[in-house]
């Protein structure tokens, strides 16, 4: 299992309208943890955890490729849409 890291900037005036939509979305999900940077307001950092590779690619490909998915209004969010939330996977390398 591993966790995945979903990083993003949001417009300064659209800062509390998105903590709105991303609190109402998110809701019912325990693996996420949002983290705001502390010396960049408005950089956000989506840590999601007990991912496995299939299960990371499927999260992947529905957050960038599908506009049918609750997540493609994030783009409204972030200056220069959905080609700036970046998303990666990392695993444990030892224990």
């Amino acid at each position: 299992m591993g966790i995945v890291f979903v990083e993003y900037k949001v417009f300064p005036e659209k800062r509390e309208a998105y903590l709105q939509w991303f609190k109402t979305l998110t809701m019912a999900e325990t693996r996420l943890e949002l983290y705001e940077g502390s010396d960049q307001p408005d950089l956000f950092v989506e840590l999601w955890r007990d991912f496995g590779p299939d299960e990371y690619r499927e999260f992947k490909k529905s957050r960038q490729e599908s506009p049918e998915s609750p997540w493609a209004e994030l783009a409204d969010f972030v200056p220069g849409g959905s080609a700036k939330v970046h998303i990666w996977y990392f695993q444990r390398s030892v224990r």
